[in-house]
């Protein structure tokens, strides 16, 4: 929802708000200028306590995705009796957790006005941490907190800074976000959240600071976070033991316009968002734009999709030489080089965003060929020839001849275990659980030999059961082959179903832009 701007006092339809604590509420008196704080009076003028909004002091206090405005009512002695949401830029999600959850709401009642000026940890949503601290950072600047704003107020210390220089005998801050280090020649230390840097990983920006000695990149580390902190202790101890930025010049980093090497498994839009940073930073610093180089990754990467495709849509798919051909290159090319696969960790990613901002076009060409080829066409063209997983059980079933077949039973007790691990983690998604979905699938092996205890157990079993049971992990293990199995049942044409559910996401996207 669109806050509208009104710089001071009260708009008086809120009343009908403040009435929840003080029922004889009718009208608000005049706000005096060197008070934080708007009389409540009833019809015959009588005092009944108290209120105030957090603007324009929060606007500047951003959560997920936007500022939030916030009514405080307040006693006759000036002591918090309730609080509600005004209105709010966030994410429509973030916000209807908020407003569902009461203690959030709560937490300042019995509080002096005289002490809410302090920034200080809050009761936060789980699910919403971003926008709810945001809101109690707006609530802590409406009376006074002058680092409201800032998500990472706290100076550098010798200790981070001996991280990167250990030989530092000090350092000083020659402008907001640049420092040098004295000890050494030409030792700069750069930092984003100084120089208003702040791009977003899976739920919020992180604090790096970035070492220079001349041109070279000493090397990156992690000061703060506001993402998930399984995504922060990852990609921290990543840039602590095997950081991809050191040694590298900074002029040709900034030429090739891209960092390759930093991956981590499982923490992938916090480990992009610190690449992005980086890269953001150093073209502020040297006050020059990033190139655009064409991407041979990208480009070869787009025509084994569209080769796939062609492949899975043709008569093609029929030929075994062409298909087994094509799964080498699936999985050579998809899988090991690329390291591009479709997952439950990625799609519920997005939609716990509640957005495809900053998702990189590999992964919305490989979502939108896995999902729209059944869809459209009612052919599973990405499990049966593009998913790099299920080209190497293709592969281990063409060298094993005589595969088994389990018995009807079994078999339709197993069938099951794809859905119940599809439903297991939509449910933990929609309950706002910090389990990654990463860990439920195997695919992350494949791109950055992710060696966590049950993706491996999973790739493993999975590829020695696929050398005796055909596509036994696609038919018996895999969330994301079931979903994309249930949407070969569609019709392949456009069906009155198709326009009410068409009609139904319109009417809900309208409400949530309007809302």
């Amino acid at each position: 929802m669109r806050v509208e701007k009104i710089e001071h006092g009260l708009d008086e339809s809120w009343i009908e708000k403040v009435q929840a604590w003080l029922p004889a509420a009718d009208r608000f008196g005049e706000s005096e200028e060197d008070d934080l704080l708007t009389a409540v009076l009833d019809a015959n003028d009588e005092l009944l306590g108290w209120a105030t909004q957090t603007f324009p002091e929060a606007e500047e206090v951003t959560g997920y995705a936007g500022s939030s405005r916030l009514l405080v009512v307040f006693n006759p002695d000036r002591r918090v009796i309730g609080s509600a949401l005004l209105a709010s830029e966030d994410t429509a999600g973030h916000v209807d957790k908020i407003r569902k959850d009461d203690g959030f709401f709560s937490q300042w009642n019995g509080r002096h006005a005289a002490s809410l000026g302090v920034v200080e940890e809050a009761d936060v949503v789980s699910g919403a941490t971003l926008t709810s601290e945001a809101i109690a950072r707006g609530l802590a600047a409406r009376f006074g907190a002058q680092d409201a704003a800032e998500w990472f107020p706290d100076d550098l210390t010798i200790e981070q800074v001996r991280s990167l220089f250990p030989q530092a005998s000090g350092f000083e801050s020659r402008e907001p976000e640049v420092y040098r280090v004295s000890g050494g020649e030409d030792w700069l230390i750069l930092r984003t959240s100084r120089a208003g840097v702040a791009v977003r990983g899976f739920q919020g920006p992180c604090d790096l600071m970035l070492g220079l000695e001349k041109d070279l990149i000493v090397g990156v580390r992690m000061l703060g976070s506001r993402d998930n902190e399984p995504y922060i202790l990852d990609v921290a101890d990543e840039l602590k033991f095997a950081d991809p930025f050191a040694g590298q010049s900074a002029r040709e980093l900034l030429a090739k316009g891209l960092v390759e090497d930093f991956v981590v498994s499982g923490a992938s839009e916090t480990a992009l968002s610190v690449k992005e940073s980086v890269l953001e930073l150093l073209r502020r610093h040297y006050r020059t734009e990033i190139a655009v180089n064409f991407d041979w990754r990208l480009f070869i990467g787009l025509v084994w999709i569209a080769a796939g495709l062609v492949i899975g849509l043709t008569k093609l798919r029929a030929r075994r030489r062409v298909r087994l051909t094509f799964a080498v290159v699936s999985m050579v090319l998809g899988g090991l080089w690329l390291g591009w696969m479709v997952a439950q960790d990625q799609w519920l990613t997005w939609a716990k965003r509640g957005s495809l901002s900053g998702t990189s076009l590999a992964m919305l060409a490989l979502s939108a060929a896995a999902i729209l080829g059944p869809a459209i066409f009612g052919k599973n063209v990405y499990c049966a020839h593009l998913c790099p997983h299920g080209a190497a059980q293709t592969l281990l079933g063409a060298v094993r001849k005589g595969r088994w077949a389990l018995p009807k039973k079994l078999h339709q007790v197993l069938v099951t275990v794809p859905w119940l691990g599809l439903v297991a983690l939509w449910v933990l998604a929609l309950a706002g659980s910090s389990f990654s979905a990463t860990y439920a699938e195997p695919f992350e092996i494949w791109s950055a030999g992710f060696f966590a205890l049950m993706p491996t157990v999973i790739f493993g079993v999975g590829l020695i059961s696929a050398a005796f049971i055909p596509q036994a992990y696609c038919h018996y293990g895999c969330p994301t082959g079931a979903l994309l199995k249930f949407l070969t049942h569609s019709p392949s044409r456009w069906t009155r179903r198709d326009t009410i559910a068409a009609v139904l996401v319109g009417v809900a996207w309208a409400l949530v832009l309007i809302l």
